[in-house]
């Protein structure tokens, strides 16, 4: 039942909903725990360590759960996907953005891997896995986004005329350049144990990914413009050569039929013009 789904959303240029789906999930599932947490008034949970603010996967461990699994599952796989099908449908000249694309593929499934991990792996009980499976997560995400953002500035040189492979590059660059200042920054405090500050910096850290994947809304939805404008063009040049080769073939029948009709009409008695001869042949 898959297979026809993925053909479907092919068929119909609707690859942009991957996008728009992990971020939806994503974006969702961060409000309503965290309307949770602060309409149960902020409760101290026992995996927090002396902070005032619980991090997410606090509030992931507790009665949550089922919602911070579905949702970060939701996410890393429609995430991924968005990353699979801008790779399928990508045409890249040059061996580098070939490689570019590779790695930001390669370490796009790393962080969606680890990110559906570090909820399996909940901080109440699996409290170093968790840990580390978060910063798999973070660093996935960044290298991922690192490789895609150059990949982007590589096309857009290639590609000077498409507008949208400059925008998105200024968005992926400037929302990649803050989520790695924030991310130094929420490890630092991991490690001098400032939890308040470490738990705010993760929200807001989450919030933004938000955003990351929504860039990939506006990269996928050109493709199926562009999909529809070379199905048109292809079928514009296929009527075309079609006339072409018609009327070739048409030229190249009246072309052979000309010195058979002049052949006909010179040697004709009847209707054809009659050469006279020479005097010595009439004598």
């Amino acid at each position: 039942m898959l297979f026809p789904f993925f053909s479907y959303l092919e068929n119909n240029g609707l690859y942009w909903i991957f996008p728009l789906t992990s971020a939806t999930a994503w974006f969702a599932m961060l409000w309503a725990m965290l309307i949770v947490y602060l309409v149960q008034g902020r409760p101290q949970y026992p995996t927090m360590e002396h902070g005032k603010v619980a991090y997410i996967s606090d509030i992931g461990a507790q009665e949550l759960g089922p919602l911070f699994v579905t949702g970060c599952a939701i996410t890393g796989l429609f995430f991924f996907l968005s990353l699979l099908f801008m790779r399928r449908h990508q045409a890249l000249p040059r061996r580098l953005d070939r490689i570019l694309d590779f790695l930001a593929l390669l370490f796009g499934l790393l962080g969606s891997v680890s990110l559906v991990l570090l909820t399996v792996f909940d901080t109440a009980v699996y409290s170093n896995l968790h840990r580390l499976f978060l910063l798999l997560f973070m660093l996935g995400v960044i290298l991922s986004a690192i490789f895609t953002t150059l990949e982007y500035r590589s096309l857009g040189k290639s590609f000077v005329d498409h507008a949208v492979l400059r925008y998105s590059y200024l968005a992926k660059t400037v929302l990649l350049v803050t989520e790695g200042a924030l991310s130094i920054a929420f490890i630092v405090c991991l490690l001098q144990k400032r939890h308040t500050a470490g738990a705010i910096l993760e929200w807001v850290i989450a919030f933004i990914f938000t955003f990351y994947v929504l860039t990939f809304v506006f990269d996928l939805r050109p493709k199926a413009h562009t999909r529809n404008r070379l199905e048109r063009e292809v079928e514009e040049g296929m009527r075309r050569r079609a006339l072409k080769e018609t009327d070739t073939q048409a030229g190249t029948n009246m072309a052979a039929r000309e010195p058979q009709e002049s052949e006909e009409t010179f040697g004709s008695g009847n209707g054809g013009m009659e050469v006279p001869l020479p005097p010595a042949v009439r004598a």
